[in-house]
């Protein structure tokens, strides 16, 4: 941002992410707003998927610093057994926002908006018209309620902590990044890069064609990983258990060959 100053530029938004789509990574959001309010720049937080997480207090930590930013997302869609799609924004200044996208025309008018007693949403987005989402999120609180929800959350990452471990336990595997939540990212150990990326893929897409479980992939330091999430309400130990079971028997049969 100082480059950018210097070269006639105006920072304007940073965006920190608590809980990345590829590797569940944390951003620290109190060091990216300190420098950011050097330059009265907008910071943002995405915590779409790990947001849900900080329910429990022993996560919350992974917000530090949010005190100090404009506004912060998460989508309880993601984590928080609510239907797609159901994501909430929170803004310090709301006014800010509603200065940048409302609109005003003499149709719209009426006396609740006028006097400003409500909260008026198509002030809020680019659209006038919004579906009632909140209503979903709400009859879900409403039957869940908070230790349930909790238990939601604390079971998905006590059963990827399990997973995290068997793969520690077998030597030809590895962990490629710290777990923070639900979400293991491992390795099979290879030689070379292109080896290591083409017996890496070759797995996930011979565990994938069984139909029992469903690996997914990224690409970390230039490497290829395989992606182990908990998420469904449906599942259990036994399901981690199977598929750990599954992915060790696809790569046995793979060494055979080699």
């Amino acid at each position: 941002m100082q480059a950018d100053a210097m070269a006639g530029l105006v920072p304007t938004y940073v965006c920190a992410t608590v809980g990345t789509t590829s590797s569940n990574a944390v951003d620290p959001i109190g060091d990216v707003a300190k420098v950011a309010a050097m330059f009265n720049v907008w910071v943002h937080v995405d915590a779409a998927y790990a947001g849900s997480a900080c329910i429990c207090p022993e996560f919350r930590h992974h917000l530090n610093g949010v005190e100090h930013v404009d506004s912060i997302s998460m989508s309880p869609h993601k984590w928080l057994l609510t239907c797609l799609d159901c994501t909430c924004l929170y803004v310090r200044d709301a006014r800010r926002l509603s200065q940048s996208l409302e609109t005003d025309p003499e149709y719209l008018k009426n006396d609740a908006s006028v006097s400003g007693d409500v909260t008026d949403l198509k002030d809020m987005q680019v659209g006038v018209g919004r579906r009632f989402r909140g209503l979903k999120l709400w009859m879900v609180m409403r039957t869940y309620g908070t230790a349930n929800l909790q238990e939601h959350i604390r079971r998905d990452v006590a059963m990827a902590k399990m997973f995290e471990d068997l793969v520690h336990a077998d030597n030809r595997f590895e962990i490629v990044v710290p777990r923070n939540f639900a979400l293991v990212c491992f390795r099979i150990k290879a030689a070379g890069v292109r080896a290591d990326d083409e017996v890496n893929r070759l797995l996930m897409a011979n565990v994938n064609k069984t139909g029992k479980a469903y690996l997914t992939h990224t690409v970390v330091g230039g490497k290829l990983v395989l992606r182990f999430a908990v998420g469904s309400s449906l599942q259990e130990e036994k399901h981690i258990l199977s598929a750990w079971e599954l992915i060790r028997k696809t790569i046995s049969d793979m060494m055979k060959y080699v």
